[in-house]
């Protein structure tokens, strides 16, 4: 017997009426009487000895299944997604269960859209006829280290190569993805390759739900995300890693492969009934699941046997995964029963720490920078500075009715390495364009980084970087959205210099409220926040404030904290 994966079925009944079409879930015999689970790309005699079963658990009666899933995604049309979400969790399909011929194609298409002919058409225009599997590469965004296939035969891995080709090709953007592959290579367990290709093209290309990472700096920030997680939601697990490792961060750098390389078959399967749904949470609640497991058996043996604790934890959670002690009946159990785990704290808690990355790297390559072009001027006997295009740059800005020559080179010091050799450009004076907020962002919103300057009424000059452009607080949910990266400072020109950096470059363990950099709206212009704003215009550049906030723990930047522009001036670069 086998199950159709080529032609669709429509479920009768109510489900049908919804429109709703899931594969044929009926079994049809083979002439010596077997029965096909998994995909013809799969090494059965291995995943059998995996399994430690045969291949072929189901039974007749669970085809109702297909019936209920049907019903499901209905519900979920109207919004009844909770239910979908339940039923997958507490459903315990083997993995060797047919269903999954139905369920995981389902789920793509229908509530990721995951559909077309593109594969084919991409396959023959790239590859043809002519092409040798063996000749075709793995691209840059794949993990060339750890190639999970869980059992596919040769052929099947040769197309796995194929379909991640293609998924290069088509998403450009996509530079590093290592967990596509190991993905890949589970939907070619219960599907055809051109809906293994419709499938991981709609994981990566999602707007609504985070499902794989697909930047460096993405998976690194990850693994920060994890260490806060498990300093919350597996405290135990946290206090048992800090007392076995002196360096955190490093313990959870594979956590990904937990999950992926390390686990059994049966529970990532399980795993990945649940992700297609939720996403990226779903990963963060089965390693915690993992930690909260790991410190309890461990502690147990060390206790019982005194042996010596390894000095590389990592490996040793890796070892523990292989040897999973439960089954997958209680580890769901333990990840779905961590209480207040929500997909809003995972994403605030991916942004913070992609800041975090992003502003350290820029200071790294900026202190790089600054090194070798010391160097090189050493080496020839010139002096260096970074205001070496003073004089040119101050013809641009000769028209100033804010800066000093002097105060323009202090500030030029203070920019990235990348800015200071760039020419700046006036876009807004109030002295010319008038003092309306509307005006301000219509001049400056087409720019990536601006810097702003202001002297109040009382004639005290202060200002701030600004890292993104203005145009990001369009692209928010919210009317008042903060964006925006930790390379924002901001300053103090008269009557003293200062310069205040994010406090993120300073400190690891910062309140959430110090990642709100900038913000806008057409009533208000914010820079800085958490407890108070660094910086705030109001929609006529009259009734402003200063005062100290946790983005940058400054103090305010002029002596009354209330104040009234006198002058505003925002440049751009070029």
């Amino acid at each position: 017997m086998h199950v159709n994966t080529e032609d669709p079925g429509t479920v009768q009944g109510s489900s049908a009426e919804k429109g709703v079409v899931l594969r044929d879930a009926t079994l049809d015999s083979y002439s010596d009487g077997s029965s096909h689970i998994f995909s013809e790309f799969v090494d059965m005699d291995a995943i059998r000895r995996n399994l430690g079963q045969s291949a072929a658990s189901f039974t007749s009666d669970d085809l109702d299944d297909g019936d209920q899933l049907s019903v499901l995604f209905n519900l979920y049309k109207l919004g009844q997604k909770k239910q979908l979400k339940q039923l997958l969790r507490q459903s315990m399909w083997p993995a060797d269960h047919m269903i999954r011929h139905s369920l995981w194609t389902s789920l793509c298409k229908h509530l990721l859209k995951a559909d077309g002919d593109l594969y084919d058409e991409m396959d023959k225009e790239l590859f043809g006829d002519d092409v040798m599997m063996d000749d075709i590469p793995l691209p840059g965004f794949v993990d060339q280290v750890n190639l999970t296939s869980y059992h596919l035969s040769h052929e099947g891995l040769h197309l796995i190569t194929k379909i991640v080709a293609i998924i290069n090709h088509t998403n450009p953007d996509v530079s590093y993805s290592p967990a596509a592959f190991s993905v890949a290579s589970l939907f070619l367990h219960y599907m055809g390759p051109s809906d293994v290709y419709n499938c991981l093209y709609a994981l990566l290309t999602s707007k609504d739900t985070r499902y794989l990472t697909q930047t460096s700096i993405s998976l690194d920030a990850s693994k920060l995300v994890l260490r806060d997680l498990t300093k919350k939601y597996a405290k135990s697990a946290y206090v048992h890693i800090v007392r076995q490792s002196s360096n955190t961060e490093a313990v959870f750098e594979n956590w990904l492969w937990w999950i992926y390389r390390d686990l059994p078959f049966s529970h990532l399967v399980k795993i990945t009934d649940c992700f297609l749904v939720e996403g990226v949470k779903v990963l963060y609640r089965a390693v915690l699941a993992v930690l909260i497991l790991y410190a309890k058996y461990s502690g147990k043996r060390t206790a019982s046997n005194g042996e010596p604790v390894s000095v590389n934890i990592s490996n040793n959670i890796s070892r523990f995964c292989e040897k999973m002690p439960v089954d997958v009946t209680k580890f769901l159990k333990i990840a779905f029963g961590i209480r207040g785990l929500s997909r809003k704290e995972i994403h605030r808690l991916e942004l913070k720490h992609e800041m975090y990355i992003n502003s350290r790297n820029f200071v790294q390559s900026t202190k790089n920078d600054l090194m070798m072009r010391r160097a090189s001027t050493h080496s020839i006997g010139v002096p260096m500075s970074r205001s070496f295009s003073g004089p040119i740059i101050m013809q641009h800005m000769k028209g100033s009715s804010v800066l000093t020559p002097d105060m323009l080179h202090t500030v030029w010091s203070w920019l990235p390495a990348r800015l200071s050799v760039c020419v700046p450009e006036l876009l807004f004076t109030s002295e010319e364009h008038g003092t309306s907020l509307r005006t301000v962002y219509s001049k400056i919103e087409s720019r990536q980084q601006t810097l702003f300057f202001i002297r109040n009424t009382e004639n005290e000059v202060f200002g701030a970087f600004c890292s993104a452009s203005w145009q990001q607080r369009k692209t928010k949910e919210k009317n008042l959205s903060y964006f925006g990266t930790g390379e924002t400072f901001i300053f103090t020109l008269y009557p003293v210099k200062l310069k205040y950096d994010w406090v993120g470059l300073l400190y690891e363990d910062i309140p959430n409220t110090a990642n709100m950099f900038l913000a806008g709206d057409t009533s208000v212009l914010t820079i800085g926040g958490g407890r108070g704003e660094a910086i705030q215009l109001d929609e006529n550049l009259v009734h402003c404030r200063t005062e100290n906030c946790d983005t940058f723990d400054n103090d305010p930047l002029c002596e009354k904290q209330d104040f009234t522009c006198k002058v505003v001036e925002v440049y751009g670069f070029k």
